[in-house]
């Protein structure tokens, strides 16, 4: 549900309070801008809400979610790798691989491999198929390959740290109509997994791929 680092933060601070000011809630070194991106993050999420007096609470959802926060023996909420399935998805006419870029935070502007959400009521097959049907109408039937943990620190701040799942389609079918409006999906028959705007997990997840053989990868990128 949050895929940042600072907004899994906010709601951990919320968990030890009723409410509280944004002037109290921002760490003295974030600035405004950045911060409140976030923070309206976790406001149009439903997990937090503000009152007429400018005070931040959390809602019912958004307390369930922190359950176990508290527990000082518990791994904070802003250190716990994020759940996230990647996705391989070929054309098998052209060999083409489908790629999206971001348009939201984290990695703004980044391209590579789709990812869809784990949902607890599916199993991570059925999740990835029903999302890519949703956002871009194309029908992929995958496998799973393997998985592992990707942290990425951009300017020397953690950016992204996600606990992985790869899955495959070598051959998916029908027109792509895109419908997202948080990336842009499209064909590329010989990306360039090496470029600058690539995620820098690209490599791995293809080199994984290409091997064709189960694993488990943890690896640290810098960008």
């Amino acid at each position: 549900m949050l895929d940042h680092h600072l907004q899994r933060s906010i709601v951990y601070q919320l968990a030890f309070q009723d409410e509280i000011r944004f002037s109290d809630l921002k760490p003295d070194e974030i600035e405004n801008k950045l911060f409140t991106y976030h923070l309206k993050k976790t406001l149009s999420s439903g997990l937090v809400a503000k009152t007429e007096d400018g005070l931040y609470h959390l809602t019912p959802e958004g307390r369930r979610y922190s359950t176990g926060v508290r527990d000082k023996d518990q791994m904070l909420i802003v250190e716990r790798a994020h759940s996230v399935i990647f996705l391989v998805i070929r054309r098998k006419s052209d060999g083409a691989w489908l790629l999206y870029t971001r348009q939201t935070h984290p990695l703004l502007g980044y391209s590579g491999v789709p990812h869809a959400n784990p949902n607890s009521e599916q199993s991570s097959v059925q999740s990835a198929h029903q999302q890519i049907k949703e956002r871009t109408s194309l029908d992929a039937r995958f496998k799973p390959l393997g998985g592992g943990y990707f942290r990425i620190f951009k300017d020397g701040a953690l950016e992204s740290f996600t606990h992985f799942t790869l899955l495959v389609c070598d051959d998916v079918q029908g027109e792509l109509i895109p419908t997202d409006t948080k990336a842009t999906y499209y064909w590329a028959t010989e990306p360039d997994f090496n470029a600058p705007d690539m995620f820098p997990s690209s490599q791995s997840l293809v080199k994984a791929y290409q091997d064709g053989k189960p694993f488990f990868i943890e690896e640290t990128f810098y960008i």
